[in-house]
């Protein structure tokens, strides 16, 4: 009789599957983004450590990385106040943005779609204030907020931030409003709205992810400010870019107080990227491709 011929392993195991050149593309650029990512988050994570070292182990040597971890850091903040800094930052930027994002919105569209007389020396006012130092305007904000009472108040430093944030959102908006297509406009006119319940049921509507992005950068530029908050502000309305020198000591840095308070300073930012991202990469892109 004939003996059955004995298969092989590999017959057995049948077919054995080969990685398309796609997959292999797509692991090496995941690889790429994990390896970008950590670089990027490395400092993070590194100042995010010191929070609970023991100042004799806050620059140790790599054989005297292990340490108890402690809260005493923790303590100082709380006890000295940088909360309510970091609350008062949060509510500065948070009006600040509001308010801009309240006045702008209207004027970018006015000089994107209105003949207005002087219209090109308006907006070449309006890009001058963004463009010149800080320096050169806070000193006379300073003299006019402390003839009337504004210095140390929540006003003063509103009034302050919408100077820098309001000419910079009218004219990214502007571009934006530019780019939207005029015949949805005139079909709304034509069918009896207002130009007002235009620009409230079209415009706006169209704009919503350009206003997040555009509104997203005003808020960080508030809450990164520290030249205005630090000559109009003082010991009632203190910010927590002000509050942050104070570390600096005669007895040396107070890196653990500081590692929490600039973690602290990333996480209102961080939040709001997360939860606005879609708006935000929608609204940087917007208009990038044209048909």
């Amino acid at each position: 009789m004939n003996q059955p011929a004995m298969s092989s392993p590999a017959a057995t195991q049948g077919p054995i599957k080969r990685i398309s050149r796609q997959e292999r593309v797509s692991v090496v650029w995941t690889l790429v983004l994990v390896a970008i990512a950590f670089i990027v988050l490395f400092p993070v994570l590194w100042v995010g450590s010191f929070m609970f070292r023991p100042d004799s182990a806050m620059f140790a040597r790599p054989t005297e990385w292990l340490f108890e971890p402690t809260l005493v850091h923790f303590r100082y903040v709380i006890e000295n106040g940088f909360i309510g800094y970091l609350g008062t930052s949060f509510a500065l930027a948070s009006i600040s943005t509001f308010l801009v994002v309240l006045l702008g919105t209207p004027a970018a569209y006015a000089f994107a779609r209105f003949k207005l007389r002087f219209r090109d020396d308006l907006f070449l006012f309006v890009l001058a204030t963004r463009m010149a130092p800080p320096i050169c305007m806070v000193i006379p904000f300073y003299m006019i907020f402390s003839s009337i009472g504004l210095i140390d108040t929540y006003f003063g430093l509103t009034l302050a931030y919408l100077t820098f944030n309001l000419s910079f959102y009218i004219w990214v908006m502007s571009s934006f409003c530019r780019d939207l297509p005029v015949a949805l406009e005139e079909v709304a006119i034509l069918e009896g709205h207002s130009r007002f319940a235009v620009f409230l049921r079209v415009v706006l509507p169209l704009l919503r992810s350009a206003i997040v992005a555009t509104g997203m950068l005003c808020f960080i530029f508030a809450w990164n400010e520290f030249m205005f908050a630090f000559m109009l502000g003082g010991q009632q309305v203190k910010t927590l870019p002000v509050a942050v020198p104070e570390l600096i000591t005669t007895q040396g840095v107070r890196w653990g107080p500081m590692a929490i308070v600039g973690t602290l300073s990333l996480v209102p930012v961080m939040i709001a990227v997360f939860l606005l991202q879609k708006h935000i990469v929608r609204g940087l892109t917007m208009g990038a491709v044209k048909g």
